[in-house]
């Protein structure tokens, strides 16, 4: 996934970043011609806040699974909302990512886990907007969904047919 902005700094120098998510190169943030390599600070879901200087100008990329925002001096050009580091997420979140992603695994299997990684990204998106009701609101769901995998796998091994002798 790609995704590139053009940034004016303060003495009227256009400088084009750009981000790539995933790849054989890794996730980077190019900027102009310089590359760096990103790092997520998850190990379930991508999540990444990279700040970027120019001169009069902080650029912070934020990374949530394939969310890719761009906020300049504090404030994000797609819709004009407040930057907020993903550093400020509560760490009842990354309970709940985790027990999404590893309840996911337990209870359903690989589709589970791939709910949960794909919930959690609503969680954790939810929560850095202090949308706490929501926030979890994902998880309830993501949950429900996994039991109800693990309902239909259990109960479709049960109707397996067994020779009788």
């Amino acid at each position: 996934m790609k995704k590139e902005w053009n940034v004016t700094d303060s003495m009227g120098n256009s400088h084009k970043i750009e981000c790539r998510i995933g790849g054989l190169g890794g996730s980077k943030v190019i900027v102009d011609t310089d590359s760096y390599k990103l790092k997520s600070s998850n190990w379930f879901i991508v999540v990444v806040d990279y700040q970027i200087n120019l001169p009069g100008a902080v650029c912070n990329l934020v990374v949530i699974g394939n969310n890719i925002r761009l906020a300049v001096n504090g404030v994000f050009l797609e819709d004009g909302k407040p930057y907020e580091p993903v550093s400020n997420t509560p760490v009842w979140v990354w309970i709940l990512v985790a027990v999404s992603c590893l309840g996911g695994w337990f209870l359903a299997g690989i589709a589970g886990m791939c709910i949960g990684i794909f919930m959690s990204v609503f969680t954790i998106k939810y929560a850095i907007e202090k949308k706490t009701a929501l926030a979890i609101l994902f998880f309830i769901i993501a949950m429900a969904i996994d039991l109800a995998l693990m309902y239909l796998v259990f109960s479709t091994i049960s109707f397996i047919p067994t020779s009788t002798w």
